[in-house]
Formats: structure tokens, C-alpha cells, sequence
């Protein structure tokens, strides 16, 4: 069988996608786990960390998942090629740089775009498998919190970032910025309440962008600054649609 290019541009959206590969890995926390992290970095528990548990083995299929969360520029073509209402902050200037991720959309705005780049919203064992890959880690880069390496809260932004500021952050896989920054919708669902967002924000700690927490939203919802969204392409429309990279 022929090898999967490790990074393709999707051409729709003109954006770099890393592979995540085929293959079993370990999804989710073990309750002692999480205790011991919290003591570390000396926070309280909370109920919505018991929604990780329990760790188990999970698996994915090979997809292409985004680089990186989608920017303003990019929702801008979608806007442009579709006449879709534009998002919220859409001219506040403090959101609203192109290469910042598009925030104050709803679940239903995220769905609309991937569908028309030809793509989806990524599942929940997909996002965290591209997250942390198959050896546990606690965060992207390992299992030590790092202030230089995500946009959380310790490092006092009070905004989002453009991708890439953090390049000692990258996931195994190849993908920026999911710890930290904004948090992400995916496809799952959280606990009966909505959609299920993944990899904490610009205005949570630590232990909020840790790979294994999970939130959920209203999909009808949307205004926040702090909740965008990144997608996969399934590998038969990658064959079609994907360019190869090469560094």
C-alpha cells in the first residue's frame, strides 16, 4: 500500500492538513490521573473533568485534519463564495485580523463551512487523537506545562493569536494550537447538554487545555470570542482534493 503524504493543502480553503493515521490508542483519563495532575498544578477538581473518564482504547480511521483552527481569512472566502451572515466581532478589530481564528460563530456556522471546504467537523477520538497521539501526553508537546507553548491564561494575552505563535507547542501529528487559544467544536456530544468543544482558550488555565477535557455548547448558540473550530477531510476526498507538501 502506498504511504500517506504527511501534510497536504486542502484546496477548497487553502489549508495545510496533517495526517492523522489509522490506529488504536488510549482515549480518555483514569480518575487518578487527573487528581494527580490537578495537585501539580494545584487546582481544584471539577465535575466537568469527571466527563474525561475513563480511559479506554479507542480508534481512527486515516483522515486529514486542519493545521491549524480556521482564520478570519479563510471564513471570509466562505463568506464571499456563499453569502453566509458573518460572525459576530466580524469588525471589532480587536477580533477580526485575518489570520486570527474566526470566533462569535455557532456549531451550525462551523458545520456550513466544512461542508462547503468538503469537509466535516472532526469527531471527538479524532480531535484528541491528532492532540496527543497514542502515548498519553498530558498536553501537545508532553506531559510538563510549558508558559511559552499555548495561549492560556498563565501567559496573559487576553486575546487569541494568529497560528503558529507557539511552534514548540505542536501536536505529534503536526497540528498547532490545540491547547490553548480558542476552544474547538467538534461533532461529539456532551453529556445530553450539545456539542462537545475541545483544547481550552485564551481564558482558561492549564488544566482546561489539557488533550483529554472536554466542555459542550448550545449549537444554536454563538457571540463567544473564545470558540472556533478546525476540520478534517475524510481520506477518499483527500486523494481528490489534497496537494502534497513538501519541506
Amino acid at each position: 500500500m502506498m504511504k500517506l503524504p504527511r501534510v497536504i493543502t486542502t484546496s477548497k480553503d487553502k489549508t495545510e492538513a496533517v495526517l492523522i493515521p489509522d490506529g488504536q490508542f488510549y482515549y480518555g483519563i483514569m480518575p487518578e490521573a487527573v487528581s494527580h495532575i490537578l495537585e501539580e498544578l494545584k487546582e481544584p477538581m471539577q465535575p466537568l473533568f469527571e466527563t474525561e473518564i475513563p480511559r479506554r482504547i479507542a480508534r481512527v480511521k486515516d483522515c486529514y485534519i486542519d493545521r491549524h483552527s480556521v482564520t478570519n481569512r479563510q471564513y471570509a472566502a466562505f463568506i464571499k463564495d456563499t453569502g453566509h451572515p458573518v460572525p459576530l466581532f466580524w469588525k471589532n478589530p480587536r477580533w477580526n485580523y485575518p489570520d486570527q481564528p474566526v470566533v462569535g460563530i455557532s456549531y451550525r456556522d462551523a458545520e456550513a463551512y466544512a461542508r462547503w471546504a468538503g469537509k466535516r467537523l472532526p469527531t471527538e477520538k479524532e480531535w484528541e487523537r491528532a492532540a496527543r497521539g497514542t502515548d498519553e501526553r498530558i498536553w501537545p508537546w508532553g506531559n510538563q506545562f510549558h508558559l511559552q507553548r499555548c495561549n492560556s491564561i498563565e501567559l496573559n494575552m487576553g486575546k487569541t493569536t494568529e497560528p503558529g505563535k507557539f511552534p514548540t507547542g505542536i501536536s505529534p501529528v503536526g497540528a498547532q494550537d490545540m491547547a490553548g487559544n480558542v476552544w474547538e467544536l467538534t461533532s461529539g456530544e456532551w453529556e445530553g447538554f450539545g456539542k462537545a468543544i475541545r483544547g481550552g482558550s485564551y481564558k482558561n488555565s492549564a488544566a482546561y487545555c489539557r488533550c483529554t477535557c472536554r466542555w459542550g455548547i448550545d449549537p444554536d448558540i454563538k457571540g463567544s470570542t473564545w470558540l472556533g473550530f478546525r476540520c478534517v477531510m475524510e481520506l477518499p476526498k483527500a486523494r481528490i482534493y489534497g496537494r502534497v507538501v513538501s519541506y
